[in-house]
């Protein structure tokens, strides 16, 4: 019977609609398992002897067998497809008011620079704009990403201006972190939102049977994107991308650190985008702090900030007046774990590559490197002769940026005179020009150069005895935005990566997690909380929205509408309720 066409016909059909119902993404070796596992404990059944004697035997035999099998196959697998539809969303659903619009008194009207008194007005009038429905249909978010992908590809040029102007940054980091990865994950989203946006199907339970239940996602409503200076076109402009996905309006606070970023963005995305879905506000003052702290008194449904561990509680606070979720993309010192067994050529290379991009003004970077005593001195050596082959040691180097201010420049001389530990290579300095050049530092774990986060172009070494004193000291501080662990050795990365933990981790180079848009991105404690890139920037801003809908049979509720939850209760009912236990 093992072999009989109608017998393999009828168990892969019910395997599918088995694995459809509970696994939903059920593999072909599953199919097999699943299907033909009863029939390994029962050799001799098939379906053409159990139905011997009944008029369907009849019909099965009229009946080409293997035309049978597959035809009963594919009864079952469609009948599960019929069962398990998935819901689809339907432009038509939508409600668009737009009657709101003539009254207001600045969204909509000629883009300007706004006071900190009309603040208020401009957040009610955001959120009056997002309860039109304006933002809902998939049309107009994608009318919206196209023209933020125009406003990348039109100001290019201006792009790489503002970002030299205010950070001295070398044309390829510019063209790569500020244009070419917002670009691709803009295209990504205008292939998938289609996709991202459908109905998520969940299985059946028996306390709801017979109903059909899923998750969508809906938007927040008003989304306030506070941004930084580092990299303030990818750390501003993705977050609003994927609020712009989800459905939201955004407000854009730029970080007037990097003051030309800030005007740029100011004068020129207004053009591009639908003043009553997105407004960049703030340019205009001379500092962040009265602007953000005016927007943080207004009661906005999500905020994503990217800055500084201190800023990020000081947003915290705001937020917390209205409960008001965050996404907060913090920083804090990135340990390195070079191991005995790491190719030093390489690790050395990276970490110099790593710690050196944007002047070494990045979140994800290297910090400091816990180097196996037994390599140390060769690791330093190597670090030394890639600094010579990358850069020139010269402050017109055209292949390292400048440091953003004065201030920060002062705070990151200091350190180059208190670290109280021996420089490999670099070290010397021009403050009029903000540059310093790459420097790699050997130091003790007490150095200064060990406590607060660098955020400059200094590399600090200190030896450890081996992977667990370096877990140990890792785990010692707190929780770092990224690791990194150079090892040839699986054991050793294993040791780390399940024994440590951080917002990410890349082995055997620096950076690359951040960059890879299947991985999402975000800091873990003191490095932050929630994440993006990918479809998780779609996500961050969506409320996962769970739907039943309870089906109305004519059973006299028999199975749609069982007695036994109703009161009043009694012993029978708790019986009732105990058989069903096992299958909650």
């Amino acid at each position: 019977g093992q072999t009989d066409p109608w017998t393999v016909g009828f168990a892969a059909g019910f395997a599918v609609l088995w694995l459809s119902l509970y696994n939903r993404k059920p593999t072909f070796f599953l199919y097999v398992t699943l299907g033909f596992l009863p029939l390994a404990f029962i050799p001799d059944w098939s379906l053409s002897g159990y139905l011997a004697g009944t008029p369907l035997k009849a019909i099965i035999d009229s009946v080409p067998p293997v035309y049978g099998g597959v035809f009963l196959f594919l009864f079952i697998v469609a009948l599960a497809r019929v069962l398990l539809s998935r819901p689809r969303r339907s432009e038509k659903h939508y409600i668009v008011d737009e009657s709101c619009f003539p009254h207001f008194k600045l969204v909509g009207k000629v883009a300007r620079e706004y006071s900190l008194e009309e603040i208020p007005t401009l957040v009610q009038e955001m959120r009056k704009s997002f309860d039109s429905g304006i933002t809902r249909p998939i049309a107009k978010r994608k009318e919206q990403i196209r023209q933020l992908h125009k406003f990348f590809i039109d100001n290019e040029e201006r792009i790489i201006e503002a970002l030299h102007q205010d950070l001295g940054r070398p044309r390829f980091e510019s063209m790569y972190y500020d244009i070419a990865n917002p670009l691709a994950e803009i295209n990504e989203v205008l292939h998938k939102l289609d996709e991202w946006m459908q109905p998520t199907p969940v299985g059946p339970h028996i306390f709801a049977f017979p109903s059909r239940q899923w998750t969508q996602p809906e938007p927040f409503g008003v989304a306030l994107v506070i941004g930084t200076w580092n990299f303030p076109f990818q750390l501003e402009l993705v977050p609003a991308l994927g609020a712009l996905a989800a459905g939201n309006v955004v407000i854009i606070k730029p970080c007037n650190t990097s003051k030309a970023c800030a005007r740029l963005l100011a004068e020129e995305l207004p053009k591009y985008m639908d003043p009553r879905i997105v407004q960049v506000v703030g340019a205009n003052f001379e500092g962040d702090r009265e602007c953000t702290a005016k927007l943080l008194e207004e009661k906005t449904d999500i905020i994503f900030f990217t800055g500084s561990p201190t800023v990020g509680k000081v947003i915290m606070q705001g937020a917390a007046k209205h409960l008001t979720p965050c996404v907060l993309e913090l920083g804090g010192k990135n340990p390195v774990y070079v191991d005995s067994s790491a190719n030093l050529d390489l690790a050395a290379k990276r970490c110099v590559w790593g710690r050196n991009l944007n002047c070494g003004q990045q979140c994800i970077a290297p910090d400091f490197v816990l180097c196996h005593k037994d390599v140390i001195e060769e690791f330093k050596e190597r670090c030394k002769q890639w600094c010579g082959k990358m850069y020139t040691n010269s402050v017109n180097d055209p292949n390292v940026g400048r440091v953003v201010g004065k201030k920060q420049m002062k705070r990151l001389v200091e350190l180059l005179k208190t670290h109280g530990g021996k420089v490999v290579t670099g070290g010397n300095y021009d403050e009029v020009s903000r540059y310093i050049a790459p420097t790699v530092v050997h130091v003790n774990r007490n150095s200064s150069l060990m406590e607060d986060e660098t955020f400059g172009p200094i590399l600090a070494i200190t030896e450890v005895s081996g992977v667990r004193d370096a877990i140990a000291e890792i785990n010692s501080r707190p929780k770092p935005l990224a690791l990194y662990i150079f090892a040839q050795d699986k054991q050793i990365q294993h040791h780390v990566i399940e024994n440590t933990s951080s917002g990410g981790v890349t082995v055997n180079a620096c950076l690359y997690h951040v960059g890879h848009p299947g991985l999402p991105f975000g800091g873990v404690g003191n490095s932050g909380m929630g994440s993006y890139h990918g479809k998780k920037t779609f996500s961050t801003f969506s409320h996962d929205k769970p739907v039943l809908v309870k089906s109305v049979w004519n059973d006299f509720g028999i199975l749609s509408d069982p007695f036994f939850v109703y009161p009043p209760f009694n012993s029978t009912k708790e019986r009732l309720l105990n058989l069903l236990r096992p299958f909650l």
